[in-house]
């Protein structure tokens, strides 16, 4: 019996599509730096923060998927870029990214209506892989998420990231639900399905690009977008 629908946050139920399309994040650390008269090469910025991000990715999801410190990162870049005062700046960067995603971050069209209807007949939790806990209040309080949800998971407030096992069980506590009574929907492979999968929960990926296509078979149900959800939740119910 499904009891509890679990959903990833961004690009799952809600989009910021300037802030996560590739070079977001990088076209406004560079963006700071001019603001403040610090003149590096574009280039060289994206170079350093794909080497140092690697490494430190590698690091973290060797030690069970821990929390990333994405200061500490930008940080590291510009130390590696040869910047003076780069605490400072880096702290200036981040904070000035971080505000911009309460600002852009909004529903999907069809995610609203898609809630209400599971309202009432479901719990629902939110697990979501996200850099910065109060940013990601801010935004759950923009959107109206305590009003909707029973369980809101932030892994940078738990300290790990799907698919770590402490994240979906802390959401489990929360909602006082079973894992085989569970549906996880999220759109990445790696955090959402897998991460649903070793826990005993039914998976649901959300291709939103129509780019993972080698791992349908390994989550309970894809579909490609958040609208088609009700679709896939009756075809589980069947099961």
């Amino acid at each position: 019996m499904i009891d509890t629908i679990y959903f990833d946050n961004w690009n799952t139920l809600v989009q910021a599509p300037d802030l996560m399309r590739p070079g977001g994040s990088t076209e406004r650390f560079h963006g700071y730096l001019e603001s403040r008269g610090v003149d590096v090469p574009y280039g060289l910025l994206v170079e350093a923060y794909r080497l140092i991000a690697r490494r430190l990715t590698r690091e973290a999801d060797a030690d069970g998927y821990r929390e990333l410190d994405y200061e500490k990162r930008i940080e590291s870049v510009f130390a590696e870029l040869g910047l003076e005062d780069a605490n400072e700046l880096a702290r200036g960067a981040w904070r000035a990214y971080l505000d911009e995603w309460p600002r852009q971050t909004e529903f999907f069209p069809e995610t609203p209506g898609m809630l209400e209807s599971l309202r009432g007949r479901y719990k629902l939790g939110v697990i979501t892989n996200y850099m910065e806990g109060h940013t990601c209040q801010l935004v759950f309080d923009k959107l109206g998420y305590r009003e909707t949800f029973d369980s809101l998971v932030v892994s940078a407030e738990v300290g790990y990231r799907k698919p770590a096992r402490v994240i979906f069980e802390q959401a489990l506590r929360e909602t006082g639900s079973r894992p085989e009574n569970c549906v996880m929907v999220g759109d990445l492979y790696e955090a959402d399905v897998v991460g649903a999968n070793n826990m005993g929960m039914h998976s649901v990926l959300v291709d939103i690009y129509g780019s993972q296509h080698e791992h349908y078979g390994e989550a309970t149900v894809a579909i490609p977008s958040i609208g088609e959800f009700p679709r896939a939740l009756e075809k589980i119910l069947s099961l």
